[in-house]
């Protein structure tokens, strides 16, 4: 497990969004830095960041469903996965594994901003994109951390709280999305039960008992 190797979690996790943001800000600089210095800006510069918003949401999910929540027959791959995701199933109190590392970000900004430049020779538009990518990654990784840090009662907060507790406590094949339902109502996991389950007195004290 994670617990047993410091290693892992200084790599691979984050003690909370704060560090989240410390770690993705060089990626961040750069991408402002290509932005202000490319000789040529228009307003397609924006099409892209929403695009890149979308494509972390999409990521967000298939990444939570067909590699969090798969069994794999390799060994080592499945040793690292269950020292994450399946550890953070079973502990929901261990609040080192809830926000992700350099690991996961890194080599994906990077390969996807590589992708994009060699598509459309223009390092601006993929500069864009991946800011996008990394606004909705620093907003999931908040959403991650704060649902498993307090109760809500009301709002945004409340709604994704009780959809992905319900994830964890009742389905643990439906509701993948963190932040938006979008991709489980269009690709066949979304289950509808979540708004009668309710965050018992026993859920609330394992939350907050951090």
């Amino acid at each position: 497990m994670a617990i047993s190797h410091p290693r892992l979690l200084k790599w691979f996790a984050s003690r909370n969004p704060f560090f989240v943001f410390l770690k993705i800000m060089p990626l961040i600089i750069s991408f402002v830095w290509i932005v202000f210095n490319s000789e040529i800006r228009n307003l397609y510069g924006l099409h892209f960041f929403l695009l890149g918003i979308f494509a972390w949401s999409f990521f967000e999910y298939i990444t939570h469903r067909w590699l969090y929540h798969t069994i794999f027959n390799n060994k080592k791959l499945k040793w690292f996965l269950d020292a994450f995701h399946i550890h953070h199933h079973n502990n929901l109190t261990d609040y080192r594994v809830l926000n992700a590392g350099l690991f996961l970000i890194y080599p994906l900004a990077i390969f996807l901003w590589l992708i994009l430049f060699l598509f459309t020779s223009n390092t601006e538009m993929a500069s864009w994109f991946c800011m996008g990518m990394l606004a909705y990654y620093f907003f999931y990784e908040n959403i991650h951390y704060f649902i498993h840090y307090k109760i809500y009662t009301t709002g945004y907060m409340k709604f994704i709280q009780k959809y992905h507790l319900y994830h964890h406590y009742n389905k643990w094949n439906k509701n993948f999305g963190n932040t938006i339902t979008f991709w489980d109502k269009l690709l066949g996991t979304y289950d509808p039960e979540y708004k009668q389950f309710k965050i018992t007195k026993e859920i609330e004290k394992e939350l907050i008992n951090h």
